[in-house]
């Protein structure tokens, strides 16, 4: 007997295959978002690219707008796996590993520039955290465990480290290898480690404000030979040689 697929199934034509539709249907508004961008992304689109019929994806999703968070999931885990990758080799907790982590982010933003936009404007759906009450309750130690504990400074791979395992979504799972690193630096200088949110923000904003001006064209229309890598690389050295000065010369950060 031939088999006919069913109407959620789609056609020959399609990716889907049977058992998997929501995988199909996430890959295929990846592709979409990554092409088109996420501004006239539609359930239809993603499931014709998919080869499922337009009703097949309120299987696994109520609207647009959680298919769209999955896509901002992949692509958290995109950008964290390559982050893990580019500092392989390289000691934790160094201005060198900490640099090649922010020079990673950038080149992630200007080569997935649709996808990087909807990564920064889709949180709606998804589980967030409050770190400063998270890092609170461990300093004091309430949750039985202290920072140190928490940020597993001891523990040097960065492919097995629970808070990025085990963060609520993959945004929060990308900034927590920033957060172990910075708190690596800290510890290796001396430095208590309660200031590792307080250090690992303001570095942040550096990389994401390089990132979009890169893609909003700033750089091209002012300094077009401008190499983001060396600005990175610069920023990170100024900023933590300078917190190492400050803290030497006053006892404080």
């Amino acid at each position: 007997m031939t088999h006919k697929p069913t109407s959620a199934e789609g056609n020959a034509t399609g990716r889907y295959h049977h058992g998997d539709l929501r995988t199909a249907l996430i890959d295929a508004s990846v592709e979409l978002v990554s092409t088109a961008g996420a501004d006239g992304f539609t359930l239809k689109d993603a499931s014709r690219i998919a080869g499922v019929s337009v009703a097949a994806p309120y299987r696994h999703f109520s609207d647009k707008s959680e298919l769209l968070h999955e896509v901002t999931e992949v692509a958290f885990s995109k950008m964290g796996a390559l982050m893990r990758k580019n500092v392989a080799g390289q000691e934790l907790g160094t201005i060198e590993s900490i640099s090649t982590m922010g020079k990673t982010y950038v080149r992630f933003a200007s080569e997935n520039q649709s996808l990087f936009r909807l990564m920064c404007e889709n949180h709606r759906g998804g589980p967030d955290i409050n770190l400063e009450e998270v890092f609170k309750d461990h300093a004091s130690g309430q949750n039985g465990k202290s920072l140190i504990d928490l940020l597993e400074i001891k523990n040097h791979d960065i492919n097995n480290y629970a808070l990025a395992q085990n963060a609520p979504n993959k945004g929060i799972a990308c900034f927590s290898i920033l957060l172990k690193s910075v708190a690596t630096f800290l510890d290796r200088n001396g430095i208590d480690v309660q200031h590792t949110l307080k250090i690992a923000t303001p570095m942040w904003t550096i990389v994401h404000g390089t990132a979009f001006l890169l893609i909003d064209h700033k750089f091209q229309n002012l300094t077009p030979s401008i190499d983001t890598d060396d600005i990175v690389e610069r920023a990170t050295r100024y900023f933590l040689k300078g917190l190492l000065l400050e803290y030497r010369e006053t006892g404080h950060i």
